[in-house]
């Protein structure tokens, strides 16, 4: 992960769901620049189309942009929702490669940084948006300084969770909405699983819907090769009485392997959550529910 500078311009995109107006974003904006951060609007930020942010090559053109302006030092979206996964095929992962710059979003962007870490190499930060972050008068502590801590090029140890698996493992992070992770899975977008800790959150899923995404990322390319799983917040995730609990989908879910596993890190859709270095390598101890984050 790279170190921004105060002073630094940041490409402001909306790779996902449209924003309407600027409004939407303006307690975000003012947050950025009171960081010392200069923040650039895309040129199609504030286009729509259906529910999306503009039509697919629009919203990968901001992003092609800013991969291409050496001022540029990060990318911030703006919101997620849904669409992310059909500009994939127009961004241009070699451009990225040779101008790697981080971009910072939550859950439905994770699809493009997911694949700009499998494609280009870019570790990505994973867990603030600009404007779910932003519904009430001030943003959350926690969000904001593990933002600001990574921003400054510092490795954070996030304490978390409970032991489910007890073992110690070291990976690559990979950190995303359960949901969207599954929408990759067959595309050249979808990540390798060798080596890495496997992090997993959703929202507002029925119990046997997540039972089923857990069962077919079992079924995925190198899963037996995943060195831990950690299982986030399942906000709002509720089911019949026959679908059992969330911690039925979970236990089924690591029959037949032997990797560490640990339950309820705080990471998901809640009003707080910690900021995650997406690509990054990391140490994980599930006895002691910490989650360290390495030099690359």
């Amino acid at each position: 992960m790279m170190k921004i500078e105060k002073g630094s311009k940041v490409a402001i995109v909306a790779p996902s769901a449209q924003i309407g107006e600027i409004s939407k974003i303006e307690k975000g904006l003012k947050y950025l620049e009171s960081i010392g951060l200069i923040p650039v609007l895309g040129k199609n930020l504030l286009c729509s189309h259906r529910y999306m942010a503009g039509s697919d090559t629009q919203r990968a053109d901001d992003i092609n942009s800013a991969f291409s302006d050496s001022d540029i030092k990060a990318i911030f979206c703006v919101r997620a929702a849904a669409g992310a996964t059909r500009i994939l095929p127009y961004i241009d992962y070699k451009l990225a490669q040779k101008n790697p710059k981080p971009v910072i979003g939550f859950c439905d962007n994770v699809a493009l940084q997911l694949a700009l870490n499998k494609l280009s190499g870019i570790t990505c930060l994973n867990g603030f948006s600009l404007t779910y972050d932003f519904r009430s008068a001030s943003p959350d502590s926690v969000i904001c300084a593990d933002l600001e801590q990574q921003l400054a090029g510092k490795l954070p140890v996030f304490k978390s969770g409970k032991t489910l698996r007890t073992g110690v493992a070291e990976g690559k992070l990979l950190c995303a909405n359960l949901s969207v992770l599954m929408r990759l899975a067959g595309t050249p977008y979808f990540p390798d699983l060798n080596g890495k800790i496997l992090l997993v959150e959703d929202v507002h899923e029925r119990l046997h819907k997540i039972d089923v995404m857990l069962q077919q990322l079992k079924q995925q390319p190198n899963f037996h090769k995943l060195e831990a799983v950690i299982f986030g917040q399942f906000t709002d995730c509720t089911g019949d009485e026959e679908d059992g609990t969330l911690l039925d989908c979970f236990d089924d879910f690591l029959q037949n392997t032997n990797f560490p596993a640990i339950i309820d890190f705080n990471f998901g859709h809640t009003p707080s959550r910690r900021v995650l270095p997406l690509g990054s390598p990391a140490k994980l101890n599930t006895d002691s529910a910490t989650l360290e984050i390495l030099a690359d």
